[in-house]
């Protein structure tokens, strides 16, 4: 009886735990889609595509950035003194890197002026900030925590922009990027206020693991600016051949089926951290259990894609404000992108929590390089196929699934491992909080 009550005990924990992590991302998302449909509908096609290209953008550095600082944090033993003086100097190199990344990248592409470039750099070294801070949350599982943190960014941020916007200011891109600096100031405030002090305890920045670290987050960190930085390449190839209007019409088709792919990140968000502390505790996930969430993951980023794709007649006027249309083959596409994700992301996390970031790498690498080239090669034959984007970045989803599994499947633990009993947990003074 005891027994079958620590099962369902930790049956309800992992439950409650899975529930908040998909709850943070509809909530992060669902501020990103207001935020978005307002900035649609208010400063044009022209306009949104630019401010697309911003948080693509901000996106790719993000995933750079948190998969060193943030997965570390969460795969490693954070209070270890010499991993915390590692994790301490990773923030510092990537927030000040990432801003200056995001200056360069933003002034090359000719996205601003030298107010919006300035307001950008800001945002991304904020940005980073408050990412580190969210990440702290998900290695502490508290991902219901983590959502009232995410709210607050939300709130501060719209209320930011409706405040301006009430006062007769024109709807711009740079008046964008400012409410969500201020969003993320008061996010990050929260975050120092609600996590417990030896969160933030510093640590000798000597004689630090930072080697150990970037041995494996160096290729966890490309591996993960993969995706982004493929949709990022793939929009500045859809506005230099097409136009920032036509790619005002796929990036609408996206935000239309965004629940589903918020689904999937937020289940990926929680698996990571699942799947680590099965290493840590000396029960590894055998690849076939990665297999049922790929196949659950994908039934149901399906069905939501399928409600995305019948309701576009009434959605897509919300988003667009009637100012310019819905791409419609890029629906469907973005649709087939969101399954074959969910096919994949399940196995890639299995593998990160295995420390096996270079074979992720590869796979996925391969994946990304050929949907570009396929593309380019679309778009230099004809710029109208720009609306096929998302079938050439999604297709090679499930032959790189069927590849992970098969990676996985030579370090799966043995029958006996598996029959091993759990390792005792520690205790939450040991967690810390």
């Amino acid at each position: 009886m005891g027994k079958a009550g620590g099962l369902a005990g930790k049956a309800g924990r992992l439950l409650a735990s899975a529930g908040g992590a998909v709850t943070v991302q509809f909530v992060t998302a669902g501020g990103s889609l207001v935020v978005q449909a307002l900035c649609a509908r208010t400063v044009g096609p022209s306009g949104y595509g630019a401010y697309a290209l911003f948080v693509s953008v901000l996106i790719m550095i993000t995933a750079v950035q948190t998969s060193w600082v943030g997965d570390s944090l969460t795969v490693f033993d954070r209070f270890d003194p010499r991993i915390r003086g590692a994790l301490l100097l990773s923030v510092g190199i990537t927030v000040g890197g990432g801003a200056a990344a995001g200056a360069a990248v933003s002034a090359v592409m000719g996205l601003a002026g030298a107010a919006g470039i300035g307001l950008f750099a800001l945002l991304v070294a904020l940005w980073l900030l408050n990412e580190t801070g969210r990440r702290i949350f998900t290695a502490r599982m508290e991902f219901w925590r983590l959502a009232l943190n995410d709210t607050s960014y939300l709130v501060v941020t719209l209320g930011t922009l409706g405040g301006v916007l009430a006062l007769g200011a024109d709807a711009t891109v740079e008046l964008m990027l400012a409410a969500m600096c201020a969003g993320c100031l008061v996010s990050i405030v929260l975050a120092r206020l609600r996590l417990p002090a030896p969160e933030y305890a510093p640590a000798p920045l000597r004689g630090t693991a930072f080697r150990e670290i970037a041995g494996f987050a160096a290729w966890r960190s490309v591996q993960a600016g993969l995706r982004p930085g493929a949709l990022l390449l793939a929009r500045v190839m859809i506005a230099a051949f097409a136009s920032t209007a036509a790619l005002a019409g796929i990036e609408a088709a996206r935000l239309l089926l965004a629940p589903a792919l918020t689904f999937v990140n937020g289940a990926g968000g929680f698996l990571l951290g699942d799947f680590a502390q099965a290493e840590r505790s000396g029960r590894p996930m055998p690849a076939r259990r990665a297999v049922r969430v790929c196949v659950v993951l994908s039934a149901i980023a399906l069905v939501m894609s399928l409600s995305g794709i019948l309701l576009v007649d009434w959605l897509g006027p919300l988003v667009t404000g009637g100012s310019f249309k819905v791409d419609r083959v890029a629906l469907v596409g973005w649709g087939v992108y969101a399954v074959c994700f969910a096919c994949t992301l399940p196995l890639a996390s299995l593998a990160t929590a295995r420390k096996m970031s270079r074979s992720v790498f590869t796979v996925r690498g391969v994946e990304s390089a050929v949907g570009l080239l396929v593309l380019l090669g679309l778009l230099v034959a004809d710029p109208g196929h720009a609306s096929i984007a998302p079938y050439c970045l999604g297709a090679g989803g499930l032959v790189s699934a069927a590849m992970l599994w098969r990676t996985l499947r030579r370090t799966d633990p043995s029958a006996e491992e598996e029959r091993q009993e759990p390792a005792a947990p520690r205790s939450r003074d040991e967690l810390v909080g």
